[in-house]
Order: structure tokens, then sequence, then C-alpha cells
């Protein structure tokens, strides 16, 4: 079989942690979660085994794998990531790695492409299995463990979970139009088999990370079933407006929590960025889930054309009177082959030529109102706003509720051991399974199990990469 090695960025700069990012600087009281693992090149790994992954290595790491003789050296990597990916495939090829591999999010910027021998712009378990000759008739799901950081540093496990990749809808803002355009389930056989792991292993508490999480209504309706069935309590990603729709059902099934995109509190700039959802079911959303004590988590833009620094303050005010329990705030950020980086490049110009700048916290194209440091300025004024002298205790508050109406209060003094799984060269890979043609046995309707109890009496303990 070919060698193949696959990699990440590398460390040595430190280690990504989204939470850290999307806070005040210097804010002690947060939560954490380190970047460890790499989801899209575990799924890549299960999928085809003879391959060989580097997650996050030293440059020493990576220098003594150059050293190993392979045929092709892949690169995972996000735009802002691309100035150390450079580095390291020149490294490369110099050590005479004959053909380089570019992939993730990272390998959509057209201008990078001639330093790869092959760019992957999509999920690319099938493409890499016909290039290595593997045969492969469906996705298989691996164990996804990551580690996540109460304010204080106190480790809970979280389960990862994606019961489907890519996206339908047409956000102008979002790569994904062009990475994954068609949002495609996983079976039903894969979900099971990494619930069970998680389960078998002390890991109750499920985030899932689907771009649209009920998109596909029936597969998500027997997603929630194998949720129910295994016990665990899950948080999910997912639209405002099939949050509302479905907000009771999937309360009652085990929703914890909610992440939703806010994106602007206007709505001709909703229609303009196609977001097509009403201001108002934003606020409708976090007063439920503040008013039912679930976590809520928002993602909101600034620095859009129209809009102006005292416009952005005032908004920004408004962002905090949501009482989030997090908020991420990113500076409107052209991507490679989205609608808005052609609409803003033609019209105002992206000055910007460092990709490290396009980490959405920094302004890389010439804003009409908002002068170099402006947004900046008023990305961490937004973060203090939001994360203010009431957050702790309102957030402490509503996770201890939590974990005492469900009594797994287990979960928090467990979870630095079980926290262990998350560690990249603990966490397994599943045995390779041929596809089965009968779905999972389930319980029937989620609801069933509500109303027998099954879910209330649980004592289930509880609690980003593509």
């Amino acid at each position: 079989m070919t060698r193949i090695l696959l990699t990440t960025r590398c460390r040595d700069s430190g280690l990504y942690d989204y939470f850290r990012e999307n806070a005040p600087r210097d804010f002690r009281w947060r939560f954490g979660m380190p970047r460890r693992i790499s989801f899209g090149l575990r799924f890549l790994r299960q999928n085809i085994p003879g391959i060989s992954i580097l997650e996050y290595p030293s440059q020493a790491e990576y220098r003594e794998h150059l050293k190993k003789g392979w045929d092709a050296v892949g690169f995972s990597f996000y735009l802002e990531e691309t100035n150390d990916i450079l580095q390291m495939a020149k490294e490369a090829r110099e050590a005479g790695v004959p053909k380089l591999w570019a992939g993730n999010y990272g390998a959509l910027t057209p201008s990078i492409h001639q330093h790869f021998d092959h760019v992957f712009t999509s999920y690319s378990e099938e493409a890499v299995a016909e290039l290595v000759g593997v045969p492969l008739d469906e996705i298989q799901h691996p164990p996804l463990v990551t580690e996540f950081r109460l304010p204080g540093g106190w480790s809970i496990p979280f389960g990862v979970l994606f019961t489907s990749r890519g996206c339908s809808f047409r956000c102008t803002f979002c790569q994904t139009t062009a990475f994954a355009p068609q949002p495609k389930p996983i079976t039903l056989e894969s979900l099971d088999r990494v619930l069970h792991f998680y389960v078998q292993h002390g890991i109750r508490f499920v985030l899932i990370l689907d771009e649209n999480f009920g998109n596909l209504p029936s597969h998500s309706e027997a997603v929630i079933e194998l949720l129910a069935r295994h016990g665990v309590r899950w948080m999910v990603q997912s639209r405002v407006d099939l949050f509302l729709r479905n907000f009771a059902e999937w309360q009652k099934c085990g929703m914890e929590g909610a992440l939703f995109g806010i994106e602007s509190f206007h709505q001709e700039l909703l229609k303009q960025m196609h977001k097509n959802e009403k201001v108002q079911a934003t606020f409708e959303l976090a007063e439920r889930l503040n008013r039912t004590g679930l976590y809520a988590h928002g993602y909101y833009i600034i620095g859009l054309p129209s809009e102006t620094p005292e416009s952005i303050a005032e908004d920004l005010r408004t962002l905090a009177s949501l009482k989030l329990d997090v908020t991420q705030i990113t500076i409107v950020t052209p991507h490679p082959r989205t609608e808005m980086w052609s609409e803003l490049d033609s019209r105002f110009g992206v000055f910007e030529s460092d990709w490290s700048k396009f980490d959405t916290k920094h302004l890389v194209w010439n804003h009409p109102h908002c002068a170099p440091g402006v947004l900046e300025s008023l990305l961490e004024q937004g973060f203090r706003g939001c994360y203010g002298s009431d957050w702790l205790v309102r957030t402490s508050k509503k996770f201890l509720a939590m974990r005492r109406l469900q009594r797994d209060f287990s979960s928090v003094l467990m979870g630095p051991v079980r926290a262990r799984w998350a560690a990249p060269q603990r966490l397994p890979y599943l045995p390779r399974r041929e596809p089965c043609m009968a779905p999972p046995q389930t319980l029937g309707a989620a609801g069933r199990l509500v109303r027998t109890g099954l879910i209330e009496n649980s004592t289930a303990n509880s609690l980003q990469d593509s």
C-alpha cells in the first residue's frame, strides 16, 4: 500500500482553544477546550486504516517523521494556518517527499494550489480511499473525545458526534457552500457504535456539531432515538428556526443546550447574508434557553459594510443583554470561494496578504466606515460586555441546577478521570465493520422513552474541526 502521512499544523505556537479565542483577553474564569485531536484526520484514519496521521505535532516530531520515507504527505488545515502549512510543505519537499496533498477548508484557497500535487476541497474519505486503492462502502464515525474545562480548569469529557456533514443553506460568509453544499447523513449503525464506545467509557454527554441538526428530519429523529437508548445527554448546533420548531421535543429527549447563529440584529443585513431567519426569533430562543436552564451559545458577526462604530457598539450592548453562556463574536472576514469574498474584494478590496490574520479577529479588507484597529477594539469591548461581572455566577448557577435536576454530580467529580480518553495517544479507533443492511434496533419513538420515565430518571453523566 502507498505510504501516506497526514498531518495538521505544528503545535509549537500553542494549541488552539476555542473559548480562549472567544473571550476577553487574559480572562481567567472562562471555559476551555484545547484542540488536541483533528476530527477530520480521525475520520480518515478510521475509514482508511493503512494511512498514518500526526495531530498537532511539535516541529521536531514532524521533522523526525519526514525521515521515514513517505510516498505522500498531506496537510489538513484552516485558512489562518496557511502560512505554517506552506512552511511545512516546503520542508517536506526538501526531505524528498514526492507528493504533497492539501485538504480541509484551508485547501479552498486557489492561490496556494501551486504548492501541492493534489488538493481535496471537500470531505475526502472516498477520494483518498480511491487514490490508495482501498474499498470504502460507507463512512464510519470514529470516537472523538474532547476535554471541556470548566472555569478554574476542572475537566469533563465530551463525546463529539457528527450525525451529518454538509449544509444546503447558502450563507454568503460560509465556506461550507463550496466545501460540502449538500448534507449527507452518517449511518445509524456507525453512530450507534460510537455512542456505545462513549457510554462504555463513562462519557455520557455528547456535543453534536452538525452544521444544522434537524435539517434532515427523519434522520435526526432516528438519531434522537439512539441518544435516548444510550442514555446520553446532548448539546447541539443548529439554526434558530429549527430549535424553535423542535424545542419542546428535543428538551424532553435529552437536549441540554443549543449552539446557534445570530449574526446580526438587523433584518436587512440577515437578508443580505442569505441568513433567512427572523431577528425576533433569536430573542425568543435565548429567553427560552435561559428560562429552562439550558446552555445558550451564540455566534455573532460585526463589521458588515453598512455598519458604523456607533451602530456596532449599540448592537454589542444588545448582544450582552441576551445573557448567553458563551458568545462567539467575529469580525467580517471574507474567505475564498464564498460570495462574501467576491463582493468585498470587488467593492472595497481585500488588502491583507498575511493568511494568519484571516482568523475572524482582524480586519483584512477596506471597511468604508471603520478605520484599522476600530473593529478589533469593538471586538474586545463586545467580549467584555458579554462576559461581565455577573457571567460566572449566572452560568455556574445554571450548570449546577441542571446537574441537580439530572442527579449526576458524579459526572463533575469523575470528569478528570474520564477525560483521559481525550488524550490523542489513548483515544482508539473502532474495528472496521462491513455495512449492515438493517438499522440498529431502537426502542421506538424517543417520546415513548420520555413518557415511561427512562430519560428523566436516568443518571446519565453530563458534561470543534473538521
